[in-house]
């Protein structure tokens, strides 16, 4: 197994310098000023937040610890959405009470990690907390066609709540009383007239999702996979936890890219920084000029404004590019078609999206579990560097080391699972390869029953059921151990056949974690270390889970025909990390 981060020079085995000579030319960013050539690869010169990459390929038999339910839809109309249900808590209640950290002011000093019980029953007390769950949201529709589009809303809290959607004119578009325990699907047939351009533009397209009491909330587009064969999902993040200084990291091999930034407050001046190594620039729209790398843009964004910054498949300025506001700000990464891992096109290009956290909220300890194998493909991950000098070490089934500058990062593929580890922090993008990636037919005792996306595939026992057509790409943003929660709430749509949760925790924690009231499945230990996790099916519906003693992660996603989803289910964001100020 053979990484190699263009970043800096590396020490190599014979044999790893032997494979590294049979890649392709690789176009990757060092530090400030440097400018160097490495097999295989050609690094040139970049200033902060440069950003190299890596061909690194690593396979071996995968984790087969899983195990399966079963599918049933559990959703009912109401006004325009759907409430689901979720089950009753172990007490025999269906309230919730998260616990969460308490930062202590969140100011530019806060280093404070999880510490203990919070009280999320007011919009007060989670704004408090920096989590996930929160009363203020800011929908976002990234791709421009006439699909359905939902958000949905989760009541975390053990009163009722009442979340209301607003248009980006501030039109009120459905209100919504959600019970405890329960979630609210706003679901749109045609969602055309917000829909952001793929391109870069500005305007006020942003959405507004309020709600009295705590929820949690996420985006799906489309909400319905059986009408398209592209799909993703993204974890819609509070406006109390949004932060002022960003990284964006989005994959980049044969697809456009876009990075965007939402405000919710007036006159709130954006800064976009390329990073100063970076490939190819962005493209010019809405009156913002084309960027290219090394190069500072300002825009002045009002409440519900929207900058979007695009770049077509021939760079990759997104990644490593820096955002910085005067008021706090959303950022979100996606594309509206990629496929994976490449370079060059794979098969069945996908929508990406995802929300970014704030690089306050970055940890120096990660615990990575691939996705649910389809078949014998590999996972791809991109991680970057918050400071210079950051030194990453991944241990367990997968084993490397890589040495990067703020916002340099590195890309590599494998089909293990692994603990990250770094000096400063670090954020890890896990991102799921194109179903073209495997071949032959599914295993029916993992993946029982048939497509539903039956416009992608057919529908029924006559229809094809090969692992060539078995999920997509997606992208998701792994939370650091220090941003573990103890308990979440979460949805997976009926509109896909398979959907999945993986967890991982302490092992001496595995016991009291229950899902939907029930026990989950025996673990499998993630090597080298303490913890353990499991990934298998769940019903459609509302889901919660929780455990009375200890925090755990969690990342839900879910296959169909040639289309996926992925995101985390929730986590906390406590400033954990003081990240560099912007440059001068």
């Amino acid at each position: 197994m053979v990484s190699i981060a263009c970043a800096r020079p590396l020490t190599l085995s014979a044999a790893a310098a032997a494979l590294l000579l049979t890649l392709p030319p690789i176009a990757c960013t060092g530090a400030a000023g440097e400018s160097e050539t490495t097999a295989g690869g050609e690094v040139t010169g970049a200033g902060p937040g440069g950003a190299p990459t890596t061909a690194a390929t690593a396979m071996s038999t995968g984790d087969t610890t899983l195990s399966s339910g079963t599918e049933g839809e559990s959703a009912t109309g109401s006004s325009g959405g759907a409430t689901e249900t979720g089950a009753e808590t172990s007490d025999g209640g269906t309230g919730f009470k998260f616990d969460l950290p308490v930062p202590d002011g969140g100011d530019t000093t806060d280093t404070d990690t999880d510490t203990g019980g919070v009280d999320e029953s007011t919009c007060e007390a989670a704004a408090q907390s920096l989590t996930s769950a929160g009363c203020l949201f800011a929908p976002i529709v990234t791709k421009p066609n006439n699909l359905p589009w939902a958000v949905i809303a989760a009541n975390t809290g053990d009163v009722a709540a009442t979340a209301t959607l607003y248009d980006p004119g501030g039109a009120e578009l459905e209100s919504a009383l959600i019970q405890p325990g329960e979630l609210h699907i706003f679901e749109f047939a045609n969602v055309g007239s917000w829909a952001i351009d793929a391109s870069t533009t500005k305007g006020v397209l942003a959405l507004r999702l309020e709600s009295d009491r705590p929820v949690v909330a996420y985006q799906f587009l489309p909400y319905s996979s059986s009408q398209v064969a592209t799909s993703d999902a993204a974890l819609l993040l509070p406006e109390h936890a949004w932060g002022d200084n960003y990284l964006a990291l989005v994959p980049s091999n044969d697809g456009s890219k876009w990075l965007t930034v939402v405000s919710l407050e007036d006159n709130n001046e954006v800064k976009v920084y390329i990073p100063g190594g970076a490939s190819g620039s962005t493209m010019a729209g809405g009156g913002v000029p084309s960027l290219s790398a090394g190069q500072m843009h300002t825009e002045t964004l009002g409440s519900q404004e929207v900058l979007r910054i695009a770049a077509d498949a021939s760079g990759d300025p997104i990644s490593g590019a820096a955002v910085y506001s005067s008021a706090p700000v959303a950022v979100f990464v996606g594309s509206p078609g990629m496929s994976l891992p490449g370079p060059g096109f794979q098969g069945w290009q996908d929508s990406l999206e995802e929300q970014v956290q704030p690089r306050a909220a970055w940890g120096t300890e990660y615990a990575v579990v691939k996705f649910r194998p389809r078949g014998v493909e590999g996972d791809v991950y991109r991680i970057i560097a918050d400071k210079d000098g950051t030194v990453v070490t991944l241990t367990g089934d997968y084993q490397d080391q890589f040495t990067l500058d703020e916002g340099e990062f590195v890309e590599f593929l494998t089909d293990q699972s692994f603990y990250a580890s770094g000096n400063e922090a670090f954020l890890i993008g896990h991102y799921l390869v194109s179903a073209s990636e495997n071949s032959g037919m599914k295993d029916d005792g993992l993946y029982p029953g048939w497509f539903t996306a039956s416009n992608n595939c057919g529908d029924g026992p006559t229809s094809p059921n090969s692992l060539g057509d078995l999920g997509d790409p997606a992208i998701g943003f792994i939370p650091p151990i220090d941003q573990f929660r103890s308990r979440y709430t979460f949805l997976t749509p009926y509109t896909y056949s398979w959907d999945m949760v993986t967890v991982v925790a302490d092992a001496a924690g595995w016991a009291s974690i229950s899902l939907d009231g029930q026990p989950l499945p025996d673990p499998t230990p993630l090597g080298g270390g303490a913890m353990v996790y499991a990934r298998f099916l769940v019903e459609d519906g509302a889901h919660y889970i929780e455990s009375p003693s200890h925090k755990f992660g969690i990342e839900v996603y879910g296959y169909d025909c040639r289309i996926s989803y992925v995101y985390p289910g929730g986590l906390s964001l406590g400033s954990i990390n003081v990240p560099p100020p912007p440059p001068e």
